[in-house]
């Protein structure tokens, strides 16, 4: 796969992002992050998602996204709300393991592992969507608001601010920090103490906790993308987003 890397090592793997500096998603990654996230699940005890030094992921590629149709962008928003959907309801245990910025879907892939592990210094997290003019995406708004409540969302989201990963921690996006060189270790180590629990106690429980969300996230994601789509080909949302693309590439 070009844009991911897998590492296997006692008995779980490492899935990473590995499509540039700055991790940036497109249809084409994200269905090569599925198909990992599938074989994972027949052939390892437990994955860990990893990415870059600078960035775990800097969400969609807006130049890629700009130049799509819009059933180029459907597919986009529905493959994501799938991978996100592939990683809660998987049996194994995932944990996440950032060194670098995640926003936007980077920051939705991070929170849809069960334990996240991320680096401090100027690690930045968040859902920045509504600064450049369209929704955050209906599985990524829910399941912020699933994991840190309703009023720590509501302002991640509705200010779209990026804050260090030592808040994330207060705030409960994060569940450890360390130094951007122990990180990676850290949360291997956790990795490797959930795949020593019973696997069908751990599923389980983990089928328990997400079950009736994930039921609700795969009812209600074919309208609510296509109202994100009708929303991202917007005359304001594109003009915002062209600007943002503009800021980026400087």
């Amino acid at each position: 796969m070009a844009n991911i890397s897998l590492e296997h090592e006692d008995g779980c793997v490492r899935i990473r992002l590995a499509s540039g500096t700055a991790n940036a998603l497109t249809t084409t990654v994200l269905r090569e992050l599925s198909c990992a996230v599938e074989g994972a699940g027949g052939s390892a005890r437990g994955m860990m998602l990893c990415g870059g030094d600078r960035f775990f992921s800097n969400g969609v590629d807006l130049d890629w996204a700009l130049g799509e149709s819009r059933p180029g962008i459907r597919e986009m928003f529905l493959e994501l709300g799938r991978l996100i959907l592939a990683l809660l309801e998987s049996p194994l245990p995932v944990v996440g393991a950032v060194r670098g910025h995640a926003t936007g879907a980077g920051l939705a892939l991070f929170l849809a592992c069960d334990y996240r592990y991320a680096a401090t210094g100027r690690v930045l997290l968040g859902k920045p969507e509504v600064r450049l003019g369209v929704p955050n995406p209906y599985y990524g708004d829910q399941l912020l608001r699933f994991v840190v409540g309703d009023f720590v969302a509501s302002d991640l989201i509705c200010t779209g601010k990026l804050i260090p990963a030592d808040e994330g921690r207060a705030l409960g996006l994060v569940h450890e920090t360390r130094a951007k060189t122990e990180i990676e270790k850290a949360a291997w180590e956790k990795l490797l103490s959930l795949r020593d629990l019973a696997p069908a106690a751990f599923a389980e429980s983990k089928r328990m906790r997400l079950g009736r969300f994930c039921a609700d996230l795969r009812e209600q994601m074919p309208s609510r993308v296509a109202r994100q789509v009708e929303i991202w080909h917007g005359e304001d949302a594109q003009i915002r987003l062209r600007a943002a693309a503009e800021r980026l590439r400087r």
